[in-house]
């Protein structure tokens, strides 16, 4: 998979802010497509641990994105999440749960002001 350069659009980054607020107070995640080394589609997803300190994408609605990705031509290639009081940064808990060097990480981080987005690339 050839790794997405490092920009988010506009419209996607605002899908994934809103997606994050309106899961308060818990952590909100979903799933990033990407094609021709770009991020490309947004699909937020339910956080299965209902919690503000972790998330897990429940395994039916990754497959549902997988499929309507794959249908599309893109790749499933990322992952987002929010830390609801925290920054937008890795934690060391995130760190441990890349497990694919070749995926996109997006951090949203509600605890400022406004809303801040990180993303990573390893």
């Amino acid at each position: 998979m050839t790794r997405p350069a490092a920009r988010l659009p506009d419209d996607l980054r605002r899908r994934i802010i809103d997606h994050c607020l309106s899961e308060l107070p818990n952590e909100a995640c979903g799933l990033l497509a990407v094609a021709d080394g770009r991020v490309v589609g947004v699909y937020p997803t339910a956080n299965a641990d209902a919690s503000s300190m972790s998330y897990t994408i429940p395994p039916q609605e990754h497959y549902d994105a997988l499929v309507d990705a794959e249908s599309k031509g893109w790749a499933i290639g990322g992952v987002f999440h929010s830390h609801p009081k925290g920054p937008a940064a890795m934690s060391s808990v995130d760190v441990e749960k890349a497990l694919d060097p070749d995926w996109v990480y997006v951090v949203v981080g509600l605890g400022g002001e406004e809303p801040e987005v990180s993303m990573t690339t390893s």
